[in-house]
């Protein structure tokens, strides 16, 4: 199957469970006509389940390409700005996007029970007001805890799903025994999927380099975050000549909270947006109708710095041996 048709198409929205199983079931398909083993990396607790799928030969495995899968819910706001290298910004600035609407949805129903009820003395429409609210206040509970999907998501994050791939497919035999592939479920607030990966590496005795794709659809500069023990890797990642703008920044602090970079400390991150005025990567659009497109040149460059870099790594790892 097509990837882009599979995650533009018919499977563009994966936020509920059956969802991300019908878009799982035809990316095992993907991976195992490519000749990937396939296994699931899951938990289920009182927030629902969590499904990781890891694609790789695990004990010759050296990297790992990690891309967050799962769709994000809808933001009811005129603004979007997600900042993927910096996670504190990114809480700041969409903490008003996700509270905003539903303190209007609050503040609408306590007018109506304090000031709109009282006047009424009929009693069906009475009864038909205290359902209103109930309605309401369940809906208000929902909005906070759960969300409602959103529904176009080339961006965020169909485009690191599209790069993954088409990078698999270049890879030889033994290539794919060197380099492994591991889609993320629940990647928003805590990032759930992440940390049972974590959980499972450190279960192995393991402790990867990974690389994380995360909005590689839009923009005119990739950025390359890593995480302390990162660097290295970033840097080659960084190096060569790109027909894109670059800028290699640290994600330590705050700049990691909230995100999948949290619980690597080997991690890297790559992702692409335009520059604000405080230098930051900013992607504006995610999780609103407006994120409907890729720019192919960006997926082709990304793919290209995966390629590039870890092939080279890996000859000269071969190199060493011998």
């Amino acid at each position: 199957m097509d990837i882009r048709s599979l995650a533009m198409e018919i499977c563009p929205k994966r936020f509920n469970r059956r969802q991300k199983e019908k878009f799982l079931k035809h990316l095992d398909e993907i991976f195992e006509e490519q000749g990937y083993p396939s296994l699931r990396n899951e938990k289920r607790d009182f927030r629902g389940l969590t499904r990781n799928a890891i694609y790789a030969f695990e004990k010759s495995t050296k990297v790992y390409i990690a891309v967050p899968y799962d769709t994000p819910e809808h933001l009811f706001w005129y603004k979007s700005e997600y900042f993927p290298l910096d996670g504190g910004r990114s809480m700041n600035k969409n903490m008003i996007a996700t509270y905003i609407p539903a303190l209007i949805v609050y503040a609408i129903i306590l007018i109506v029970v304090m000031f709109v009820a009282p006047l009424i003395t009929n009693l069906a429409m009475q009864m038909f007001i205290n359902l209103g609210v109930l309605v309401s206040t369940l809906f208000l509970l929902f909005l906070m805890f759960r969300g409602i999907g959103n529904k176009y998501n080339a961006n965020r994050n169909s485009s690191s799903v599209i790069a993954a791939v088409d990078f698999m497919k270049k890879l030889d035999r033994d290539q794919k025994r060197r380099i492994g592939f591991i889609f993320t479920d629940r990647n928003q607030k805590n990032c759930q999927g992440a940390k049972l990966l974590s959980s499972y590496f450190a279960q192995q005795n393991k402790n990867p380099e990974i690389i994380w794709l995360n909005c590689v659809g839009e923009g005119d500069t990739i950025g390359i975050g890593y995480r302390m023990h990162g660097k290295r890797l970033a840097s080659s990642l960084n190096a060569g000549k790109k027909s894109k703008a670059s800028l290699l920044c640290e994600m330590n602090g705050d700049k990691c909270m909230q995100t999948v970079m949290a619980y690597f400390d080997k991690g890297v991150m790559i992702c692409a947006g335009r520059r604000d005025d405080k230098g930051s990567i900013v992607v504006n659009g995610t999780q609103s109708a407006k994120d409907r497109n890729i720019d192919e040149t960006i997926v082709a460059e990304v793919v290209s710095l995966l390629h590039r870099t870890l092939l080279k790594k890996q000859s000269e790892n071969q190199l060493n041996r011998e």
